[in-house]
């Protein structure tokens, strides 16, 4: 079952009184708590049926007494637990959640979430086993899951409009159904949004395709790369940041490179180095265009300016737009 699924059962009144989210795509933990809490909390009965913990600030205890706590005035009581990954119980609390989770309380509903499991330890590989476990992760393929969710908002997003929009942004869902959310508030009453309409609203934001700057390095275009840059900075991004982002991006390059020469589909390529296809895809874009060389040499470059950043000595911005001047070269 994946997040859509359940915020759809939800919808459809169809609810369960314990739910495990866990997965690096925390956007998916906060649509379907909003979609519970939609549910079953009114103005009326908020102080008295939602009760939130941190996990890393509270005991299993405390969670299931909430539970168990019915409301004098009636209703489901929702409980929310987050970051158990930062705080996992030990021995007999893990045991009582364990015990909780095969008999929970009908007249509450418990969702607890955490960004990231360990398999290895007992309670998580319970947790995940559970029929109402879901893992929170990136859409297998975005831009259906775009024109989708489009679709359900009651506007038909074009193929190539997705396409861009996914370009633009990166497969990131959260930041994806934001700037959707913002395009279809542009189109307002025009129901049939293209790829024009995304490029208004997206803008060469912060949000630049992730290989946007790597594309103009790379054709050596020094005047796009600094403009891409300088938008970057603008927009509050941190030059340690931006470095950092060049350097996964020219390692991906390479790694990608590598299983490539070793004849590997685009597949397998992701599946061994377990990264999203979609990067993979984007990366096998460049690695004809880069020699084993040049990305040395690239990392050589990007050693230098992570040296100058760390010194206070130095403007950051002069630093990153050296790099840059000096990448095209």
């Amino acid at each position: 079952m994946t997040p859509d699924d359940l915020i759809l059962k939800i919808l459809q009144g169809k609810t369960e009184p314990f739910y495990f989210l866990y997965g690096p795509e925390t956007f998916y933990q906060t649509e379907v708590i909003r979609t519970l809490i939609q549910k079953y909390i009114t103005e009326d009965n908020r102080d008295f049926n939602l009760e939130t913990f941190d996990a890393r600030e509270s005991t299993v205890s405390q969670w299931l007494g909430s539970a168990r706590t019915l409301s004098f005035l009636g209703g489901t009581k929702l409980v929310v637990v987050r970051n158990l990954h930062e705080a996992v119980p030990q021995d007999q609390d893990a045991q009582t959640l364990t015990d909780y989770t095969q008999s929970p309380i009908s007249e509450a509903c418990v969702i607890i979430t955490a960004d990231k499991v360990d398999r290895k330890r007992k309670l998580f590989k319970t947790l995940t086993k559970l029929k109402t476990a879901v893992a929170c992760e990136a859409p297998k393929e975005n831009e259906g899951w775009l024109r989708k969710r489009a679709e359900e908002a009651g506007y038909s997003l074009s193929s190539d409009a997705a396409r861009f929009l996914v370009n633009r942004v990166g497969p990131r869902p959260g930041v994806l159904a934001k700037e959707l959310e913002k395009t279809l508030l542009y189109a307002g009453k025009n129901k049939s949004v293209s790829e024009r309409d995304v490029a208004e609203v997206v803008g060469e934001s912060k949000l630049e395709n992730v290989f946007a700057l790597t594309d103009a390095l790379k054709t050596k275009n020094p005047e796009k790369a600094l403009r891409l840059l300088n938008n970057q900075i603008d927009h509050g991004e941190e030059p340690i940041k931006i470095l950092g982002t060049i350097a996964w991006q020219l390692r991906m390059i390479w790694e990608v490179k590598h299983y490539q020469q070793k004849n590997l589909p685009a597949g397998q390529i992701a599946k061994t180095m377990g990264a999203h296809p979609f990067m993979v895809e984007k990366a096998l874009q460049h690695t004809r265009r880069f020699s084993t060389q040049q990305l040395r040499n690239g990392y050589l470059e990007l050693a230098n300016a992570d040296r100058s950043l760390k010194s206070t000595s130095k403007d950051p911005t002069a630093v990153m737009q050296t790099l840059i001047l000096n990448l095209c070269c």
